[in-house]
């Protein structure tokens, strides 16, 4: 008698290749089975095919089932829109892996880069946008701008860029220009800068000099910045005011510990130093900081070459910064020794929810000042646009140092938001003047300087504040629905009042400013301001003494990649 035999290879699941053969002898059993059932019993071949075919049955009814619950599996994953990224694996019988890529959402716990496995993922954000909770990362499109590119954490944040992948690195586009990273995110460089345009037209003093108009490039920065793995690195210049002139220029070496974040920082780094003094110029509400963070600003100003140290929580932070003059200073060629400062700032939000957080913040740094002529100080009450008129203290004594100190206390409730801060800086004026002077009237006495600012905004476009929880600073919005996907961008009224008085010290002055503004954000990184500010000043020196207000309209354009 023929034997009959069913065999398998790779090319084919063995239920396709003997389906046939398989039915046929189930057919011609059936027929059979009445007048040859009692001999098939008793045939060896014959019980061999019935054993091969109820084998067979039970393998396809497995199968079958096995089929059945991948297929559930994967319309599963299909609903979970939070999945980063799922890998079924296939059952034995199948000859491939398939992958089902899902886009993740913004999330908040801190990451290394290199901390998660390689792998690309293809950005696809669908518009409008969900508004996120106060204090989260994903309320924000980035974080700050003078910051170092990693400090600690890998971004999520959804953008309308894509990601691509070109001879083995990965283009992450969505900030203007791309970064070069690897797969899993370890090693990265990008291009990075800022272009801020100003408008200014001032009028009504009564000093006709101080009513000008005027175009200004408040930013024409460009830069570099990059990470591998914990150790990252900044380097920016500005050539705004016709002279370049080096900013940002460090490196950061941040590492975890029992969970929290340890930043290490050398080099020239920017201040930590109040809420709108901490914060970058291409990130503020307004066209300038507040009076408490341009009026408390150490001899050294905004920039300082050391070192940095941050101790950052899950609600809290504290830096501590000790730094000299900032690189650009005179100091190496005049063989003079540095304006030496230390400062510490710190934040911590006792509460917040979805909807709503509260902000504290403490500050101060103390300065030890090199000997010089005298001391002086102006500052700036209306615009750029318009240094002149400004708050004169001095020339008087040299100082000898200062103190100072700040408090911050700041508040989210869904789309507004409120900010008030306050500080002071005591100055200790010299017993002996280094050189020929004529500045003697507050040689050994003190003087205190005080400034105070209350501000509050709304996103009437549903956006969450710009706020970086962080490090308790602004950032740039995530704007929901942006002009290049068909939006009308995000439209942020705000409003400001300022005080500052540094009367009790020789040649002091007094002054007091209101400023209500429009930003229109078109796009996370692309953003155009509207100011009116109004002035009153009280001067004892300079060349506008006496009583004087002022008023400006201001325009400007701003783009940070």
């Amino acid at each position: 008698m023929t034997r009959i035999r069913c065999t398998t290879d790779n090319s084919q699941p063995f239920s396709l290749k003997c389906r046939p053969l398989i039915t046929g002898a189930g057919i011609v059993g059936s027929l059979m089975l009445p007048h040859y059932a009692q001999a098939a019993s008793g045939n060896p071949e014959v019980q061999e095919l019935m054993r091969i075919v109820k084998m067979q049955s039970q393998q396809m009814k497995m199968q079958s089932q096995q089929i059945h619950e991948l297929q559930t599996r994967l319309s599963k994953v299909e609903k979970k829109s939070d999945t980063k990224t799922v890998k079924v694996t296939s059952l034995p019988a199948a000859s491939h892996t398939a992958h089902a890529h899902v886009t993740s959402g913004p999330v908040e716990p801190v990451k290394f880069a290199g901390d998660t496995s390689p792998g690309i993922q293809t950005t696809t954000p669908v518009y409008p946008l969900k508004a996120a909770a106060p204090g989260s990362y994903a309320a924000v499109s980035s974080i700050p701008n003078n910051a170092s590119p990693v400090m600690g954490v890998t971004s999520q944040i959804p953008s309308s860029g894509s990601t691509t992948s070109v001879g083995g690195l990965v283009l992450k586009w969505g900030q203007g220009l791309p970064t070069f990273t690897t797969p899993d995110n370890a090693y990265s460089f990008r291009v990075r800068g800022r272009i801020l345009a100003d408008y200014g037209g001032s009028f009504g003093s009564r000093y006709s000099s101080l009513n000008v108009s005027r175009t200004l490039m408040r930013a024409a920065r460009l830069g570099v910045e990059g990470h591998a793995r914990q150790l990252s690195w900044v380097f920016e210049a500005d050539f705004s005011d016709n002279k370049p002139e080096l900013m940002s220029a460090f490196m950061m070496w941040s590492q975890k510990v029992q969970k929290k974040t340890l930043d290490l920082a050398l080099g020239n780094i920017f201040n930590e130093r109040s809420f709108d003094g901490t914060t970058g110029s291409a990130q503020t509400v307004f066209l300038d900081r507040d009076l408490v963070a341009t009026t408390l600003l150490p001899v050294r100003g905004w920039y300082g070459m050391g070192g940095m140290f941050k101790t950052i929580g899950k609600n809290w932070h504290v830096a501590a910064q000790i730094a000299g003059n900032n690189v650009n200073s005179s100091n190496a060629t005049n063989n003079i020794r540095d304006d030496m400062t230390y400062e510490v700032r710190s934040h911590y939000i006792p509460w917040r929810n979805n909807n709503a957080l509260i902000h504290l913040g403490i500050w101060g740094f103390y300065e030890d000042v090199k000997p010089a002529a005298n001391f002086s100080q102006s500052v700036r009450l209306l615009a750029r646009t318009n240094d002149a008129f400004a708050m004169q203290f001095g020339p008087t004594t040299p100082i000898s140092n200062s103190f100072a100190g700040g408090l911050e206390l700041f508040g989210i409730y869904k789309t507004g938001w409120a900010l008030i801060e306050y500080g002071a800086r005591h100055l200790q004026f010299r017993n002996t003047l280094p050189v020929a002077s004529s500045y003697t009237d507050k040689l050994g006495g003190s003087g205190t300087i005080q400034a105070l600012s209350l501000q509050t905004g709304l996103f009437l476009t549903g956006e969450t504040p710009n706020y970086f929880a962080r490090t308790g600073v602004w950032s740039s919005p995530r704007v929901l629905r942006p002009v290049t996907e068909g939006g009308w961008g995000a439209w942020e009224l705000a409003a400001r009042w300022d005080w500052a008085d540094s009367s009790n010290i020789p040649t002091g002055a007094r002054a007091w400013t209101a400023t209500v503004g429009v930003n229109w954000y078109l796009l996370n990184f692309a953003r155009i301001m509207v100011n009116y500010t109004h002035a009153d000043v009280t001067n004892r020196a300079g060349n506008y003494i006496g009583t004087n207000t002022g008023n400006t309209f201001g325009v400007r354009s701003g783009i940070t990649f």
